[in-house]
């Protein structure tokens, strides 16, 4: 679009030129046109029907227009915008350059305007922007959706935190559909009063908004609640002063989960992308809802096969067994007389048949395990050598139990170590030759350990996995993945001719109970995302850790300290807080406790990062893809004087940060030798100017335009006009527009 251009007489201000885009522009910002109606600045100023202020939103006085700076001190405006805000409330944004202009002995006869309408241009890089915001929030959290273990809460308590913050409203909320129908829980939301999320229920159908979404199967918009008339507006909204509203379902696969909402006090008009962005979100929520159902369906199918199987075995398989014993047992006798080679074959089906009563009660009691994990883990491990002295009859199985965590439920871990154990057994009573096998499993100050002896042949342990198939296949292999998974360690010792013993150790949590006496642990969380801090909130409470306090900035970090009435043990915080780093709290933290350690928390970590947390003080750092267990336990560990990361490590580290600072003071330095036009040069470069346009910007001749580069290539220490750009926008010397 061509510029306007105006040409004022100095120092009286009069306009003595003004273009055919000058003049459009003042019929429609002034309401005249001509150049007799338009006399001087300062009569366009007093007479016109709109506000000038600076983008930031401070008026602009007439002393303050660019024109006005050029005729009067001789100043060479660059791309100033100004806002101006006319009486019906709308906004329009010009971008000006400003020059004075000389006669002949070096004083300022007038000054030249070129002025840029940039109102839809910015409209569309805000929109551009909003968008692209949004499209990242719903790739985070489908991301989140897609993670192995996907917390479906919090997920949505995230989503909604996003919503309120991506559409700046007030409130946002999902209610789900509970069964019948007829009500719909608020099960995520931010905003509300204390209680609601969670407890409160509003009508279906037409007696909400979310209820009239799920009828209509299509966005909801409203405008003004207050007169809206195809549904009846929540009580609840309209005493939180909710004026405007939006609403998408939640689709599910057989029928919807709920509706996700967006809703604010003022009145507003949502747009096409602002639905788009609401149902992209709802889309990924659905994703994350019917992955978790589908998890759920299959686990219970796989309990019902499990129990199933165990029963057909049980009830069927088994009598039938027994029923094929007495079979055998009586053809036996029946066939004596028919000489000894039919008696030998009657025994080996005997035989046969003996071998797969104890194989299927081995297979029942696996499918059965996995269900019966409450119970005792004494109880389980009696049940485990008695069924294996059953089937071994050729060697002695005892078994030794101590300790006062055996006689309760071990849950999962019970369960891995009861199949270590059968292993075990299995691999001596069918390879080792053994006449004796002794079962020891004992707990003792919080470890859980196991042992497995026999008296057989045994082995060379440096020939183990060749001759692994001689000993029960995947068995060993087996044992050792299911000790890793638990993070225990397991050693297999033997000699050929000395018997094989196999050692189980794992160091098992301490029972809440016994934690009393444990020293009191009080942790201030510093993250900018509510969402994450609630989740870390309530991990650490229920490890019985005190939350002092909650901070979502640094400035809001800095003020919890400074007010602090107890010390403070730990701050967990993130990097990339919304008014600066947070590493840098880690030296204010133990001004303030001496004692205080800082652990990182962030989702930005690369060697930089890392380098420059270390450096700034913090005790470890940690990835947000960490899982909440190892949250609590690097706190833990540093509460007890460990330390997070190997000495060497954070010796490179501090090495790399020093290096790093003496590479940027001396880009610094080069920095601070450019001149202003050089400066200017390095701006039109990062808009895609060429030598041309550079030099018509500057209104300088293309040979200056080409010294300034040199100039500039020489002062940087680089060899091309891209790496002397990506120089310069790496240091915020100039932006890419």
């Amino acid at each position: 679009m061509p510029a306007a251009v105006v040409i004022v007489e100095a120092p009286s201000g009069k306009i003595t030129f003004i273009n055919s885009r000058g003049q459009e522009m003042a019929e429609r910002y002034f309401g005249r046109s001509t150049p007799s109606e338009l006399r001087d600045l300062h009569d366009v100023y007093e007479s016109s029907n709109f506000e000038s202020l600076h983008p930031d939103g401070r008026p602009y006085e007439i002393e303050e227009w660019p024109l006005m700076r050029s005729i009067r001190d001789g100043d060479e405006v660059r791309e100033e915008e100004i806002v101006h805000l006319l009486t019906d409330g709308s906004r329009f944004k010009v971008r000006c350059d400003s020059s004075p202009i000389y006669d002949d002995e070096g004083r300022i006869a007038a000054g030249v305007l070129v002025m840029h309408n940039v109102t839809e241009r910015k409209r569309a890089e805000q929109e551009i922007e909003t968008r692209t915001h949004q499209q990242a929030v719903v790739a985070e959290l489908g991301l989140q959706a897609l993670a192995e273990q996907t917390n479906l809460q919090a997920l949505m308590d995230e989503a909604v935190a996003c919503i309120a913050r991506i559409l700046d409203v007030e409130y946002s909320e999902i209610v789900e559909l509970l069964p019948g129908g007829e009500k719909l829980l608020i099960r995520a939301g931010v905003g509300w009063e204390e209680g609601i999320v969670g407890n409160t229920t509003v009508s279906a159908g037409f007696g909400s908004q979310g209820g009239y979404a799920l009828l209509s199967e299509e966005p909801v918009l409203v405008e003004d609640l207050s007169t809206e008339t195809r549904f009846d507006p929540p009580p609840l909204l309209l005493e939180h002063g909710a004026v405007s509203g939006m609403s998408v379902v939640i689709y599910g696969q057989e029928e919807p989960f709920g509706v996700l909402c967006a809703d604010t006090t003022s009145h507003r008009t949502f747009t096409e992308d602002d639905v788009n962005f609401l149902q992209a979100v709802a889309n990924v929520l659905a994703t994350a809802i019917e992955r978790k159902e589908a998890q759920e369906r299959l686990v219970e199918v796989r309990e019902l096969e499990r129990s199933r199987i165990a029963r057909d075995l049980h009830d069927d398989a088994l009598q039938d067994l027994s029923n094929a014993l007495v079979d055998a047992q009586l053809l036996r006798h029946s066939i004596s007389a028919e000489g000894p080679e039919a008696v030998r074959r009657a025994e080996r089906l005997l035989r046969a048949l003996d071998r797969i009563g104890p194989r299927l009660h081995g297979a029942i009691y696996d499918l059965r395990l996995e269900a019966e994990q409450d119970r005792p883990f004494s109880e389980l491990l009696e049940s485990l050598v008695e069924l294996q002295r059953t089937i071994s009859t050729e060697c002695e199985v005892s078994l030794e139990m101590q300790g006062e965590r055996l006689s309760s439920p071990l849950g999962k871990t019970g369960g891995e170590l009861l199949r270590i154990v059968r292993e075990a057994l299995i691999n001596a009573r069918r390879h080792s030759g053994a006449h004796n096998v002794w079962v020891r499993v004992w707990s003792f100050e919080e470890k859980l350990c196991a042992e497995v002896e026999n008296d057989g042949q045994g082995f060379d342990p440096t020939q183990e996995e060749p001759s692994a198939t001689t000993r029960g296949g995947m068995g060993v292999k087996g044992m050792r993945e299911r000790a890793r998974a638990l993070g225990a360690e397991l050693k297999i010792e033997s000699e050929p001719g000395q018997g094989t013993k196999v050692l189980f150790e794992l160091a098992l949590t301490k029972e809440p109970e016994e934690e009393t006496d444990e020293e009191e642990v009080r942790i201030l969380l510093v993250d900018d995302h509510a969402s994450i801090r609630e989740a870390l909130a309530s991990t650490f409470e229920g490890e019985g850790f005190e939350i002092v306090g909650q901070a979502g900035s640094l400035a809001e970090a800095r003020r919890m300290l400074e007010e602090a009435q107890q010390e403070i043990d730990v701050a967990v915080v993130d990097l990339g807080l919304p008014d600066g780093y947070g590493a840098d709290l880690s030296e204010e933290l133990r001004e303030k406790n001496p004692q205080a350690q800082a652990l990182v928390l962030s989702a930005s970590l690369d060697h930089a990062n890392t380098a420059r947390a270390v450096e700034q003080g913090a005790a470890g750092v940690l990835n947000k893809t960490a899982h909440l267990d190892e949250v609590v336990e690097a706190v833990r560990r540093l509460r007890a004087g460990e330390t997070l990361m190997p000495l060497e490590e954070v010796v490179g580290l501090l090495r790399y940060a020093g290096r790093a600072r003496e590479h940027e003071y001396e880009a610094r330095q080069a920095l601070e030798k450019l001149t202003s036009r050089e400066i200017d040069v390095l701006q039109a470069l990062a808009e895609g100017l060429a030598s041309e346009g550079i030099a018509e910007r500057l209104q300088i001749s293309v040979s200056t335009q080409r010294n300034h580069v040199s100039s500039i290539l020489l002062k940087l220490g680089v060899h091309s006009q891209l790496q002397a750009l990506v120089f310069a926008v790496r240091h915020g010397v100039v932006e890419i527009r």
